[in-house]
């Protein structure tokens, strides 16, 4: 196939954040005598944003406090951790440097905010790695809907058979889908659904594996 860009999902695919915010749940949880629910609860809204979070906490905390309660208190204790835990997945660096070697431009879309998609690429260098950042504060829908995906090909004026994407969750991939991009998952802290492995061209364990899969994909 012809490969004129590449866009990447940042936490849990090249930012190792979900396992952060994971243990941050935990750990609030057992502030609010929910120990047992903590590691679960996380991972049914892993992928989720806004009022889908709501929803399922209002259903889940049981009455021990609020959705906005605890978002607040987990928020906060998180960012914090983040200062001084944020990791870069294995394979990002050298998969972005093979992708600037070959011309092929890189892309961002992210349901996170700006502000902080920013700032935490900054961090770890690679902020400049990329042609175009999109991120949730910026589209009238987040993942899943397929919003942030097709600004993302408005801005670079690329058609989405030329794309590629890289997503780790359930509700990126399906974004990714819902926008007809070509598709591969790499998951984190879920394994695929057969709904999810449908959508997507491939599986793989690691961004490690990401430049021959591109190799093949470029020369086919």
């Amino acid at each position: 196939m012809s490969l004129d860009l590449v866009i990447f999902d940042v936490d849990g695919l090249m930012l190792d954040t979900e396992r952060v915010w994971q243990e941050v749940w935990r750990d609030v949880a057992r502030e609010y005598a929910l120990a047992d629910v903590g590691t679960s609860l996380f991972m049914k809204v892993v992928g989720y944003s806004g009022d889908t979070v709501k929803e399922i906490l209002h259903k889940e905390l049981q009455g021990h406090c609020t959705p906005d309660e605890f978002l607040q208190t987990a928020r906060k204790e998180g960012l914090e951790r983040l200062k001084t835990q944020l990791k870069v997945k294995p394979g990002v660096y050298d998969t972005l440097s093979f992708l600037k070697q070959k011309k092929i431009k890189t892309a961002v879309a992210t349901s996170t905010s700006r502000l902080l998609t920013e700032e935490r690429l900054k961090r770890v260098g690679l902020y400049n790695e990329f042609n175009c950042i999109c991120c949730g504060d910026e589209v009238k829908n987040k993942k899943p809907s397929p919003d942030i995906y097709l600004e993302v090909l408005r801005k670079t004026g690329i058609n989405n058979q030329r794309a590629l994407v890289f997503e780790d969750s359930k509700v990126g991939i399906t974004a990714a889908y819902r926008a007809n991009i070509p598709c591969i998952m790499v998951p984190d802290l879920k394994e695929p659904e057969p709904e999810q492995i449908k959508m997507v061209k491939q599986v793989l364990p690691s961004l490690k594996l990401a430049v021959p899969i591109i190799e093949k994909m470029i020369e086919q």
